[in-house]
């Protein structure tokens, strides 16, 4: 012995129970990295599956959105229109020109009817529009008369007297009103059944409204046609 061991073999070096392969010698000794994975022939493990509560809440929520997306369209498409019409006072029976239901009537102009005159002395700056009067044919008797007027401050004026033999009891009618305009004045004063006078008025901005007039006018008792 010269005090030095010889090299051993690469078989002595070996740990007992291992059998490493020409190609496993290879990879080892050649620097490389080996590659972590399974080895070629190795049976891949079962599929990842998604939990049932999170399609489930997947789902609750698509339905939600749906639900909300359709609530929005019905309440955009919803379109609630109000219009507010005033209309001329007229009793019940008379047709559109005054003349009661069932009669044949004559209209003409005229300015010498109670209510007619009362307007034009009420207000005596104003220019008459309008004075007309319906006659029934088959009585000869005055069924209804109607002036309109405007003052040269704008404000506009219409009176109605009109009776319809056998109608019934006209309600009485009459709106606060403001001092000054813009404003709407509408009184109506029922005489005997089926009788009465309505009076309206269109005030425009800042122009006083004639309330003590118009209450006159309204409550004439001359002005009202009998049945």
């Amino acid at each position: 012995m010269t005090g030095r061991q010889g090299r051993q073999p690469e078989d002595a070096r070996r740990p007992a129970g291992t059998d490493h392969s020409w190609a496993d010698e290879m990879v080892l000794f050649s620097g490389e990295q080996p590659v972590a994975g399974p080895r070629a022939g190795t049976p891949a493990g079962p599929p990842r599956l998604v939990p049932t509560w999170l399609v489930a809440g997947a789902v609750l929520l698509a339905c939600v959105a749906v639900a909300l997306a359709a609530l929005w369209w019905q309440h955009r498409s919803r379109v609630i229109e109000v219009t507010r019409q005033i209309r001329p006072y007229l009793p019940a029976g008379p047709d559109a020109a005054g003349c009661p239901s069932g009669s044949h009537c004559q209209v003409r102009s005229d300015f010498g009817q109670s209510l007619s005159v009362q307007a034009r002395r009420l207000f005596p700056d104003a220019t008459v529009l309008s004075s007309v009067s319906v006659t029934s044919r088959e009585t000869g008797q005055t069924v209804q008369t109607t002036i309109v007027l405007q003052t040269p401050s704008g404000l506009e004026v219409s009176a109605t007297a009109q009776c319809v033999p056998g109608a019934a009891p006209i309600p009485p009618r009459a709106a606060p009103l403001p001092v000054v305009g813009p404003a709407q004045a509408d009184f109506v004063v029922p005489g005997t059944p089926g009788c009465s006078v309505a009076v309206t008025a269109q005030v425009p901005r800042a122009v006083p409204v004639p309330a003590v007039l118009l209450e006159r006018l309204a409550g004439d008792p001359q002005v009202q046609l009998g049945p």
